[in-house]
């Protein structure tokens, strides 16, 4: 009890401070990327198009991760096919959480008796990258929780630095290549 007591007290001072929690990961430890140099991304089942919001539409979303996700996987040395058999596949999914509230209260002026208050909110969203072999088996899963912006130049820029956060946990170190 007092080992969840801690935790929930790590994840509250987390959530007060603005930090985002570190990223997730999980792989098969029995999965080769020796020989890998090669992949293709996969858009069958379970693959869901993501959806936009007020902010931008799903395809910019698409657009902007599938971006990421190429230009750090050519900076590790993986070329994209577009067909053939790749040696392996990726697949992403992206949730949006909810809102974080972000109260800012301005200056006090006593003399006059005015308060400037301001309410500011802005959305949470998951992003998970999926490692396929190339049997299509899931061999390696990283996911990520962060504000996702204001708009979309903001929105763009924690695309890619979620990819990059990612991206450097792959392969995972006993398949590196």
């Amino acid at each position: 009890m007092k080992r969840l007591t801690i935790l929930l007290g790590a994840a509250l001072v987390a959530c007060a401070t603005g930090t985002n929690p570190p990223p997730q990961f999980a792989w098969d430890k029995t999965a080769n990327f020796a020989g890998a140099r090669t992949f293709a991304w996969w858009d069958g089942p379970p693959f869901k198009y993501p959806q936009g919001g007020g902010m931008v539409d799903g395809r910019f979303i698409d657009q902007n991760v599938r971006r990421a996700v190429e230009k750090e996987l050519a900076r590790k040395g993986y070329t994209k096919t577009d067909g053939g058999s790749p040696d392996f596949w990726v697949m992403y999914a992206t949730s949006p959480e909810g809102i974080v509230s972000q109260d800012k209260w301005g200056t006090y002026n006593s003399w006059s008796g005015t308060i400037d208050i301001t309410t500011q909110y802005e959305k949470e969203g998951t992003l998970a990258l999926d490692i396929r072999d190339s049997g299509k088996k899931v061999v390696w899963r990283g996911v990520i929780l962060r504000t996702i912006g204001r708009n979309p130049e903001q929105l763009t820029d924690r695309i890619e630095s979620s990819v990059t956060k990612l991206l450097e946990k792959f392969p995972p170190p006993s398949a590196a290549p």
